[in-house]
């Protein structure tokens, strides 16, 4: 779940741009940590000062009437105005700079508030399901006043204006914290939904759908719950880069004189702190004070257009050999036959004729078990042998392991 570039203009317009000018005043760009978290402090006690009237309202009329629906629905809010809590909590931990225990600062603070918003989330369905559940087994008939069903609607009005309320900010900052919420207040209108529906059908004597809708409320917010956790669960475990990510850090790597390849490309991603490490082949006869100069170059290129901190390792390869043209030739064959492999580098053809040593590393498709390993090294070797003939006295293979992009 990495956070997205904003979509709408900054400030936002109507009530929402008023209150980020009130609110968040002095903060002149959409972009980055900081304007994510104020956005967060402020949509949470929005939805804490909200969802607290809410649960009052729907919990006093639910004890009143002894529906289950709108009870579950008033323990719903009260979730709700925990969660806040979570996403405010999280948001200012979020801005805090790196440490000594930290030095990449506290970004992925972010993913955890969105996975503990999930978890409260499903906490709060399994108990509506049980509810629910026991109430469809022993209904219990009531006749929901007017006056009760107008103030459920109103509730729903509420809710319908915090999600958009949410959703304007998500998409005015990219916050993916405040696109959950968005989503676990589209889950409430739609549960508080099924709570009218509920209170109308007491009307008509059909005391069993109370516990229906009970039970409905609890799949809605399951639905939501495990959609927030995914999206949480997969930054903090650690995501491949985009390939379009992937393709302009090569890009640009490859624009510098004196790169004639580029691999091993690896994004760590700390909320908004990004590092690139990649591998560059250069020409091996330059001096160390040229090649040294030329990752710094390097380093300079990808930072301009991806605003990661680059680190650039160097990988010197000599291709005047007179055999460098062929054995590349043959790598290349060899690689478009192998099903488990995705691309080699760091070839290297050294002594002369007849007693040649070759070295390389291969990439293994991304899902391919370490324990094949050993059986692609033994195969590419042959293979090469076969290759190259007897002019080759020994080689050497690497297997590593594709950071993004090649899927078996």
């Amino acid at each position: 779940m990495p956070n997205k570039p904003p979509q709408n203009p900054w400030p936002p317009g109507g009530l929402t741009g008023l209150m980020v000018r009130i609110f968040m005043r002095g903060v002149l760009s959409p972009e980055g940590l900081e304007v994510r978290s104020r956005a967060g402090v402020l949509q949470g006690s929005v939805s804490i000062f909200v969802n607290l009237l809410l649960f009052l309202v729907k919990g006093v009329v639910g004890l009143m009437l002894g529906s289950v629906a709108l009870l579950a629905d008033a323990v719903h809010s009260l979730s709700d105005i925990g969660s806040s809590l979570v996403i405010i909590i999280g948001s200012l931990w979020a801005r805090k700079p790196g440490d000594g225990r930290h030095p990449f600062g506290h970004g992925r603070v972010e993913f955890v508030t969105a996975l503990v918003m999930a978890v409260l989330l499903i906490v709060a369905a399994i108990e509506f399901a049980r509810f629910g559940v026991a109430r469809i087994l022993s209904p219990q008939p009531y006749t929901a006043p007017w006056w009760a069903i107008a103030a459920v609607v109103l509730t729903i009005f509420l809710k319908q204006w915090l999600s958009v309320f949410a959703d304007t900010l998500a998409r005015a900052t990219g916050s993916d914290v405040l696109k959950a919420d968005y989503w676990h207040h589209v889950t409430d209108v739609a549960s508080s939904g099924l709570v009218l529906v509920a209170l109308l059908a007491s009307r008509a004597g059909w005391h069993g759908v109370d516990g229906w809708a009970g039970v409905g409320v609890a799949v809605f917010i399951l639905w939501a719950a495990i959609g927030i956790a995914r999206g949480a669960i997969s930054p903090l475990l650690g995501e491949a880069p985009r390939r379009e990510e992937v393709k302009q850090i090569e890009e640009s790597a490859r624009r510098v004189p004196g790169v004639d390849g580029v691999h091993d490309i690896i994004v760590h991603k700390y909320g908004d702190l990004r590092i690139v490490s990649l591998h560059v082949e250069v020409d091996a006869s330059q001096s160390a004070m040229d090649v040294h100069d030329l990752s710094e170059r390097v380093e300079q290129a990808v930072e301009g257009v991806t605003s990661c901190k680059a680190i650039v390792h160097v990988d010197p390869v000599d291709r005047n050999h007179s055999e460098y043209d062929r054995a590349e030739r043959m790598m290349n064959n060899l690689i478009r036959g192998q099903e488990l492999l995705a691309e080699f580098h760091d070839l290297r053809v050294e002594g002369p004729v007849g007693g040649m040593v070759i070295s390389v590393d291969v990439v293994a498709k991304v899902g391919t078990d370490e324990s094949a390993y050993p059986g692609i090294e033994e195969q590419v070797s042959r293979a090469i042998h076969r290759a190259m003939g007897e002019g080759v006295e020994e080689v050497r293979v690497t297997v590593e392991k594709a950071y993004h992009g090649h899927q078996g």
